[in-house]
């Protein structure tokens, strides 16, 4: 090849990825043996990402959430490989979960050196059974098994995948060594990219935290649509009333719809098990991922439809606040009035006064009738600050853990708000359309106590608050209905007399 071609390819290659892996990389298919790398949609969409963020910040910090087999652990592993062969004093490392899937990711780097074409390519002056080394660069790709504390410690790098993180042991430990070793500085990446694998592990808290803007990564979400690979033939096939719901739900065409069918057949189980195993492994939504294999209290397809759905406040409007300071909590603001929500809000306020402030402010822009605040702990101070601004009559205290009205069927307060909740999102509500509400809304679980009553799962399994949810549920502590005569008749039936001591609010609450 002539010098001059040669070192204009080698430049090409070094700015464009996507043409660097059709002509030198070479992935193994399923059907068709080796192959040139052609990068599908879901892989040119993330590219894209990681253009922007190293343009526009030097740096790409990505939390990645996916369905199965969308080939992002294979984008990502050659990403770095065309990172670390075009920059000197660069050093990768990929994990993975399990020992066996390392071997796999490593194989595939192996081919991608094996194959680039020597003119492209620095020679590796060390090539073991998990690391390939150059040394006229300075530069290295390694893989590990993570679960060890140990990995990563004692060196920098500049360059991180972590594969499927929900599924990897010791991750704590992995968090605080190894993710500790990758500087800030520009040139450095981390990818955490993973399906998901239930609530409260570090893969789910920090998916979390990135939603709501509180750590460095940015969350990226693709769901099993996104591949449009994942369709069949529908001639012939009969679909259930649920699948056209789900269809019309998330607006998906009957080749997918037959592909989801035909998916779910190969699960073992019960309906509802190969319907919750497929949600997990094929979410379309990121809270349906998480959720699908645990106990969510509230609905994720009644959530799903109220973000979507339409109703004017009619009745009563009504207010809670769930007054946080410090930590990673927020105070949580919602205004309802009938079967809308008309405002939510989230503050970071560093004092109880400042919160007071806040609240009569919207009590007089919404011309609030009852507002009811979370009295335990520095609520009280709230509650205190309101009644002395003269709000007496329209500011009630909420206890979550006080007797339920309904004793016999509810642990406690906070279970029948929640369930007066559920009830009012099944039957038909309008809530803002929000990731982060709705990922309040399902982050609870449910078991029932001794006496076969209702009880939520503790807010301690969790590193936050669902603010937000506990906000809205709150609107719900206390239920009043109107004369029959002044009563629309679409609420007729929803609403109960107090039972808390006669609180009277004139609408429906």
């Amino acid at each position: 090849m002539v010098n001059e071609t040669v070192d204009k390819l080698r430049d090409e290659f070094r700015r464009d990825f996507q043409f660097f892996a059709y002509r030198c990389l070479k992935i193994r298919t399923k059907n068709n043996g080796v192959v040139p790398f052609v990068l599908n949609s879901v892989q040119l969409d993330l590219l894209d990402k990681f253009y922007d963020a190293m343009k526009m910040k030097g740096r790409a910090r990505f939390i990645v959430l996916k369905a199965r087999q969308m080939g992002l652990s294979t984008f990502i592993e050659a990403l770095l490989y065309w990172w670390t062969i075009y920059h000197r004093g660069v050093k990768s490392l990929v994990l993975t979960h399990k020992d066996s899937a390392t071997k796999e990711l490593f194989e595939m780097t192996r081919r991608y050196h094996e194959r680039t074409p020597n003119e492209f390519k620095p020679q590796a002056h060390r090539d073991s059974t998990n690391e390939l080394a150059f040394s006229a660069i300075d530069s290295a790709i390694k893989t590990a098994t993570a679960g060890s504390k140990n990995v990563g410690h004692g060196s920098t790098i500049q360059c991180l995948h972590w594969s499927e993180v929900s599924r990897s042991n010791n991750q704590a430990d992995m968090t605080a060594g190894v993710m500790q070793t990758v500087p800030t500085g520009e040139g450095t990446m981390i990818f955490l990219e993973s399906t998901a694998n239930g609530l409260g592990e570090y893969f789910h808290q920090t998916w979390q935290g990135a939603i709501r803007g509180e750590n460095e990564f940015t969350p990226v979400f693709y769901p099993w649509t996104a591949m449009i690979e994942y369709r069949q033939s529908a001639e012939g096939v009969e679909f259930s009333q649920e699948e056209r719901e789900y269809q019309a739900l998330y607006g998906i065409d009957d080749e997918q719809l037959a592909w989801r069918q035909a998916k779910m057949r190969q699960f073992e189980g019960s309906p509802e098990r190969k319907l919750a195993l497929f949600c997990e492994q094929y979410p379309i939504t990121a809270e349906e991922a998480f959720q699908s294999s645990d106990n969510s209290f509230i609905s994720a397809d009644a959530v799903i439809t109220a973000r979507k759905a339409k109703y004017d406040g009619i009745g009563a409007i009504v207010a809670a606040v769930d007054p946080a300071r410090k930590g990673r909590d927020s105070t949580g603001f919602v205004i309802r009035q009938g079967r809308k929500v008309l405002k939510m809000l989230r503050w970071k306020y560093p004092d109880t006064m400042t919160i007071a402030t806040r609240c009569a402010a919207m009590i007089e822009e919404f011309k609030v009738d009852a507002l009811f605040v979370d009295t335990v702990g520095l609520g009280a101070g709230v509650y205190d600050r309101l009644v002395q601004l003269g709000y007496a009559n329209r500011v009630f205290e909420a206890v979550a853990s006080a007797r339920a009205d309904k004793s016999e069927t509810y642990a406690n307060k906070r279970a029948e708000m929640y369930e007066r909740m559920n009830e009012w999102l099944m039957s038909g509500a309008d809530i803002p359309d929000s990731d982060l509400l709705q990922s309040d809304l399902l982050m609870l679980g449910y078991e029932y106590d001794s006496n076969d009553r209702l009880k939520l799962q503790s807010k301690k399994s969790f590193d936050r608050s669902p603010d937000l949810a506990d906000a809205l549920a709150m609107t719900f502590y206390t239920l009043h209905i109107m004369p029959k005569g002044e009563q629309p008749e679409e609420y007729k039936g929803l609403y109960r007399p107090p039972t808390n001591g006669g609180i009277m609010i004139r609408g429906n609450v």
